[in-house]
């Protein structure tokens, strides 16, 4: 999704945009972000901050918070949601050269279903900036779409979908409605972060509502869509 396209989300983003820090519904996030114990001068670098959920609900336990999106449209919503409650700085540009201004400093560095573009070539760019970011013994925490929970959705669908989904074998690419997106494998995930200099400390499934795909849940058993949910150190 290009800049003007993102900044046309703004105003109906809650209803247009599954935001997983909203929309999980295990609470998975608040146990893989209690598993980083963060110092008394640690900094938080959401990449791809939509409307600061996640600075939000978590940024009060870091001393330092940084927001990022490439749409101005969605950083001014984000600074309203925050205003007066947590002290954020706030950057408007393309995510996959915040390490120009940011530098190695997260502590945490976040980074919600943003890598999903079907060029390799971005989806590289952003998972170096990942890194780049991130200091050395600092920690990311990346979701991703799933593409084990895609297959089982159109298992559900019946082929096809609503979206009009189709997901050609290998290349974890996957048509949701105009656009193409990558989705991953946990074994796929794993990989990457390894490859990138993180140990994975843990890997998980992060659920979100069955209405997010457009579809009823089903009566027959409990299976729920879901996204993978990574948290790496860098070494």
């Amino acid at each position: 999704m290009n800049r003007r396209e993102w900044n046309l989300h703004a105003d109906e983003f809650e209803s247009d945009i599954c935001d997983i820090t909203v929309d999980e519904t295990d609470n998975q996030l608040s146990r893989y972000v209690k598993a980083v114990k963060p110092s008394s001068d640690s900094v938080l670098v959401d990449l791809g901050c939509g409307l600061g959920s996640f600075i939000q609900k978590f940024g009060d336990r870091f001393h330092e918070r940084v927001g990022i999106d490439f749409a101005s449209r969605i950083i001014a919503r984000a600074k309203e949601r925050c205003a007066g409650r947590l002290n954020v700085t706030w950057h408007v540009m393309d995510i996959a050269r915040a390490s120009d201004v940011i530098r190695a400093r997260a502590d945490l560095t976040v980074c919600f279903n943003v890598i999903t573009s079907p060029s390799p070539v971005k989806r590289n760019a952003l998972w170096s900036c990942v890194k780049e970011v991130t200091k050395p013994h600092g920690f990311a925490l990346v979701v991703v779409p799933s593409i084990e929970s895609n297959s089982m959705v159109e298992k559900r669908e019946g082929g096809g979908g609503r979206n009009g989904r189709r997901s050609p074998p290998g290349d974890g690419l996957v048509k949701r409605e105009d656009s193409w997106q990558k989705h991953f494998s946990r074994r796929e995930l794993m990989s990457i972060m390894s490859q990138r200099g993180f140990q994975v400390k843990r890997i998980g499934r992060a659920y979100y509502p069955w209405s997010t795909e457009g579809l009823r849940k089903p009566r027959s058993d409990n299976q729920r869509p879901w996204d993978w949910i990574c948290l790496a150190q860098r070494a």
